[in-house]
């Protein structure tokens, strides 16, 4: 017996620890049938090795282990606020927004002792202290009236302060009011110092052309508004003795950000979020309006396999089922399948002279490369050349990246439906149910070339609405789609109105409808695991409320 090592890839399902490398058996005179396109059958990939590399993958296995034991599982709840509850003194105490501990007493206590914050005591006047002394704050090492043994730095350090109080107290006997100019510190970049730099111009401009009339008060303060952005700005006048002359100094107050221009039955999805800066609620809107742009900038034609003379739909379709069904066994993230089949569509539109013999290196391709944008532990080379049952070498794989980059210009930035579908379920509020039907739909739609067209925001938003209604509403009743399930919060985050998400859902109802019996199953076999809550076997997909969505005229 040869030990074969398989390295299990927790994904974003998976919300137990991540699993250790676990071994299987092969026997060295079985031959192992590898899988290749359109004959993978979810058969498990196991490529066997040699004796003689056995001991070396146990080193690193053994190190792989080592690495691996402090990371954490890939679960897909970007969308959910976690919620956590502290006691404290015999009270609990709940944070929502950031998920952090809050701390207590003892915890203060148990501070971690270093260098830093630690002082060797001369004497031990202080009981309860081993020699060693742990501080509150980080001044504290220039109290005076400790007793500890003074270094050079010490030293050095308490003369500067000493100093500073000199000349504070000689500059309070001449000068009765010392004002200090804010100035940038360190970390500051010169990129901040040129944008204030201009803020202030425009506003000085704005004041100079608008003339401002001021308001004769006790502060003799003036407001300047002005559309996108808002920028409140005070003019402050100092009376002179000697001049006339005022002294005017402009000083921002606040931005206007995209929350602020929310509507009265806009619900804010990111208030409390502030404090967490994983969420970057500051930018978030920012990043999605983004993302907007670009799903806009690069889209995939209606019928873009026109004009190819051997490639065509249905062996489209095969590729995408087949590639869906490797992801699957290399445990990737739902972020590459869908960046492959994003690579794989705006490849085929750019190339229109794609020989069939080559649509399979195509996609094998585009899966390894989207492997290594999007995964921590990208599968070697060496596992796509066999996967592919050694029909392409390591040489034509590179070949067709170099193709591949050269065609997209070297740009990955498509947005994919998971990055929306995760920011639609947090409006939404969505249930861990709604969100795994959700991605079900998107995968099965993905596969599909009539919806190819559709922009990634447009089948993640028809996916939500759709799993929203089936498991919301009574499926006893033929109501078909209810607009009440996509609110005035989802439609201003989403941009579409459900009248816009009405074809696009039904044509994903049609698809889920008939995947029991379709001959393409990779999607529909892998969401009858129970990691994912086995959606494609739930009776709502085959109730009287499905069937009367997909019996509907839109």
């Amino acid at each position: 017996m040869v030990g074969t090592t398989v390295l299990k890839r927790v994904d974003e399902n998976e919300s137990a620890a991540f699993k250790q490398v676990k071994k299987i058996g092969v026997s060295t005179t079985e031959v192992t049938k590898r899988a290749a396109l359109g004959d993978l059958q979810n058969r498990g990939v196991v490529r066997t090795i040699t004796a003689k590399d056995a001991a070396q993958k146990d080193l690193k296995d053994t190190k792989l282990q080592n690495a691996l034991r402090a990371t954490k599982a890939r679960v897909d709840t970007h969308w959910k606020k976690t919620t956590t509850t502290t006691t404290v003194g015999g009270a609990t105490r709940t944070n929502i927004a950031t998920g952090e501990m809050a701390p207590t007493a003892a915890a203060a206590q148990r501070k971690v002792l270093t260098r830093s914050n630690s002082v060797r005591l001369g004497t031990t006047t202080t009981t309860g202290l081993g020699g060693l002394q742990r501080h509150a704050s980080a001044n504290s090492h220039l109290l005076v009236g400790h007793n500890k043994v003074k270094t050079l730095t010490t030293k050095l350090v308490e003369n500067k302060v000493q100093q500073v109080k000199i000349i504070n107290k000689t500059n309070n006997k001449t000068e009765t009011d010392v004002t200090v100019e804010p100035s940038l510190r360190r970390e500051d970049s010169n990129l901040s110092r040129k944008s204030l730099t201009k803020i202030k111009a425009a506003i000085t401009q704005n004041a100079a052309t608008t003339k401002p009339t001021l308001v004769k008060s006790h502060s003799a303060a003036a407001t300047l508004s002005r559309k996108e952005p808002v920028v409140k700005t005070t003019e402050t006048t100092a009376t002179s003795t000697s001049t006339k002359s005022a002294d005017n100094k402009l000083k921002i107050v606040s931005v206007q950000t995209h929350s602020s221009k929310l509507l009265d039955d806009v619900k804010d999805i990111d208030e409390g979020d502030s404090e967490n800066l994983v969420l970057v609620s500051d930018y978030v809107n920012d990043i999605y309006s983004y993302l907007f742009k670009l799903e806009a900038e690069q889209p995939v034609a209606k019928n873009h396999l026109e004009g190819q003379a051997e490639v065509y739909a249905k062996m489209r379709a095969v590729l995408i089922d087949w590639i869906n069904e490797v992801h699957t066994q290399f445990h990737l993230a739902a972020e590459t399948f869908q960046l492959a089949v994003a690579i794989i569509d705006r490849y085929l539109q750019a190339v229109k002279d794609t020989k069939r013999s080559h649509l399979q290196l195509v996609g094998v391709t585009a899966l390894f490369i989207a492997a290594k944008y999007e995964e921590l532990f990208p599968p070697a080379i060496a596992d796509f050349i066999y996967i592919t049952d050694d029909t392409y070498t390591g040489k034509q794989i590179r070949q067709m990246e170099l193709q591949i980059f050269k065609a997209l210009d070297c740009n990955l930035s498509r947005p994919l439906p998971i990055h929306f579908l995760r920011r639609f379920s947090k409006a939404a509020e969505a249930e861990d149910n709604h969100h795994a039907m959700s991605k079900y739909f998107l995968e099965l739609a993905m596969i599909e070339y009539d919806m190819s067209h559709y922009k990634p925001s447009e089948i993640a938003a028809a996916s939500l609405f759709l799993s929203l209604n089936l498991l919301k509403e009574n499926t006893n009743m033929a109501t078909g789609l209810n607009n009440k399930h996509w609110n005035s919060t989802l439609e201003w985050y989403s941009r579409y109105s459900p009248e816009h998400l009405r074809p696009i859902a039904k044509k994903i109802a049609t698809v889920a409808r008939n995947a029991p019996n379709a001959k393409l199953k990779a999607v529909y076999t892998k969401y009858q695991a129970s990691k994912f809550q086995k959606v494609s076997t739930r009776s709502e997909l085959y109730s009287t409320l499905m069937d009367s969505i997909v019996s509907s005229k839109e």
